[in-house]
């Protein structure tokens, strides 16, 4: 991803520019002048809207992320079509002083809606999609592989579960219990759809082996019923926050998540082939070079391949310097 920096103040800009470089992922910082930056890059800029003549602003707002000195009331999105007065034209807009990683995160999405092409999920985590032909083992699949991945290449890892019913949550015993739970996770989308900035560890749960899990109510899984606005948005947020991000599929193959499993780094398929031979073949549009298939048998075996799934993986990674996106 290409950030065009069109700044009034420059020891911020010098600052998050240090910053940025830092994130060790394939991002390329460029000074912009005063009428915006190259067409291939997203913009970003202390000038105000208000500052900018009409003509320029309808032509790279889609593009631009507006850094405010005041947090925002709302944040605004790219969902209206109407851009012939400036009045009324979608414009993105965080709070100045967020964390390195929201503004990121929200980077990312102004890239996905201006370009369209949503092939990054996160500018910092590595994102893994697990699919199966079965949910009975895909969370334990998943916390084997989150296992496997502290113990081979350490760092913070988050297992975020798509499917209708979450395997993942601390037992909500009590009615008041499973509505606190579903409060943290309304709470998180505030914050995330507001545009501010909070810390990952208030809306997680981390276990014995240190694999982070989202405060989510037993049973019934919010996620699950997000759109695909907001599902990009907590995906993209959450990356932001972690080194990898499981997103634990399983058998929920609607599209908001097939498109998710598309543009993650890597794809394991778990399965015995007694109910999908190939999961290519039911899902054609899954980048083959991404997508790694593991044959489930009840054993010993599932961990002795994520194992060296996580070996070649990452060992490909360190090879590449972390650039393994295009």
């Amino acid at each position: 991803m290409r950030i065009g920096m069109l700044m009034r103040d420059m020891e911020y800009r010098d600052a998050l520019t240090e910053m940025i470089s830092h994130s060790d992922r394939d991002i390329l910082i460029e000074i912009a002048g005063r009428s915006g930056a190259d067409g291939k890059s997203v913009i970003l800029t202390d000038i105000m809207p208000d500052e900018i003549d009409d003509d320029v602003l309808r032509r790279i707002a889609p593009r631009t992320l507006f850094l405010s000195s005041i947090p925002p009331e709302r944040g605004t999105s790219l969902n209206s079509d109407d851009h012939t007065d400036t009045n009324t034209l979608p414009l993105n807009v965080i709070f100045k002083y967020s964390s390195v990683s929201t503004i990121l995160a929200e980077l990312t999405l102004v890239y996905q809606r201006w370009t369209g092409d949503s092939c990054i999920l996160s500018t910092v985590s590595v994102t893994i999609a697990v699919m199966g032909e079965s949910d009975l083992h895909s969370s334990s699949i998943c916390r084997m592989l989150a296992r496997q991945i502290i113990y081979r290449r350490g760092g913070s890892v988050l297992i975020l579960p798509l499917g209708f019913i979450n395997d993942y949550a601390e037992r909500n015993n009590t009615q008041a219990e499973r509505e606190e739970a579903r409060g943290w996770f309304r709470r998180l989308i505030y914050m995330i759809d507001e545009g501010r900035d909070f810390p990952a560890e208030s809306f997680v749960t981390n276990d014995s082996y240190g694999i982070s899990y989202l405060k989510l109510p037993e049973g019934l899984n919010p996620v699950a019923e997000l759109d695909s606005r907001y599902l990009d948005r907590l995906v993209t947020s959450m990356g932001m926050r972690f080194d990898t991000m499981i997103l634990d599929i399983g058998t929920c193959y609607r599209q908001e998540n097939i498109g998710l499993a598309c543009r993650a780094d890597r794809i394991i398929f778990i399965g015995s082939g007694r109910r999908i031979r190939d999961i290519r073949e039911m899902i054609d549009s899954l980048p083959a070079e991404r997508t790694k298939s593991i044959r489930f048998s009840m054993g010993t075996d599932e961990t002795l391949a994520l194992d060296d799934y996580v070996l070649e993986l990452f060992r490909k990674d360190s090879d590449e310097g972390n650039t393994h996106r295009k």
